[in-house]
């Protein structure tokens, strides 16, 4: 039995469950997306159902678009604060699908709508927009209730943190006291902090961040080093070498704590750290000489 899709009403009325899904993988990851940015993650969401109408592709490609599609729709919704919180946007996103179409299914084998269908892995249930609108509505409450109970993903403390490099300022970045971090400098003893080097921006020395460029595109200093020495780290991925340079009048203000260190050792990686939500890491070494 072939049934009648209007496209009208099916983008209509999944524009509004994007829009309220994603609203609640913004609740349950603790950012929630802007008015504008979920509007278009509505968008990029509906859009996306045209699969359903599309002929059937190989398994491995309705694997391939329902995870791209994923991907674009919480990448229009929310701002980019790193890979891991994007990967847990889109997987709490997937997961309120997945809870929805079984919630749709199941009140569809209880009689309460006519017949259900699937073709690259998109489900159409021909159902009341009143029955639907319960549905989604339900999911949304559901997140909600999880955020009541078990609270907001907590939001850590940043410090405000500026130094300088040569003669030239570096501020504005954001610092995060990590009890685990126990770096310290080997050769001078100084107290030492982890700084994402894509936070710098164009906050380097121009011979600073190319001799830093030029090491972690070749793994070897330039010959003149730009005062870069490098201290070796443990992280997960194990032990390596960092490049480090000293920093001068490093002034570091946040919860309970602030003030000025004559000199510090600044050790740069390569990625964005953790969330994405701060620049860099110190540990109690620094925290205490303050």
């Amino acid at each position: 039995m072939k049934t009648v899709i209007y496209l009208d009403t099916l983008l209509l009325v999944n524009f509004l469950i994007g829009y309220l899904l994603l609203r609640g993988a913004g609740l349950l990851t603790g950012c929630a997306p802007s008015f504008g940015r979920n509007l278009l993650g509505g968008l990029a969401a509906a859009f996306s159902t045209l699969i359903l109408l599309a002929p059937p592709l190989p398994f491995w490609g309705q694997l391939a678009f329902q995870a791209l599609s994923a991907l674009a729709v919480t990448r229009s919704a929310f701002a980019w604060r790193g890979a891991r919180p994007f990967l847990r946007q889109a997987a709490w996103y997937l997961c309120l699908n997945l809870l929805l179409a079984g919630v749709v299914i199941w009140r569809c084998s209880q009689g309460a709508g006519g017949i259900w269908q699937t073709n690259n892995l998109s489900v159409y249930a021909a159902v009341s927009p009143a029955l639907l609108a319960g549905c989604v509505a339900g999911v949304y409450l559901c997140a909600r209730l999880f955020v009541l109970f078990f609270g907001r993903p907590a939001a850590r403390p940043l410090y405000r943190l500026e130094f300088l490099l040569g003669e030239e300022p570096v501020r504005g970045l954001r610092a995060l006291y990590d009890t685990g971090f126990e770096v310290s400098d080997p050769y001078t003893g100084a107290p030492a902090l982890l700084v994402a080097l894509p936070a710098m921006g164009q906050g380097l020395p121009p011979g600073l961040g190319q001799a830093l460029r030029e090491y972690f595109s070749t793994g070897a200093l330039p010959g003149s080093g730009e005062g870069v020495r490098l201290i070796q780290c443990s992280t997960a991925a194990g032990k390596g070498l960092l490049p480090a340079v000293t920093a001068r009048q490093l002034s570091l203000a946040g919860p309970g704590r602030q003030g000025t260190l004559p000199r510090a050792t600044v050790i740069f990686c390569r990625e964005a750290l953790a969330d994405g939500n701060f620049d860099a890491i110190f540990g109690g070494g620094l925290l205490f000489a303050l």
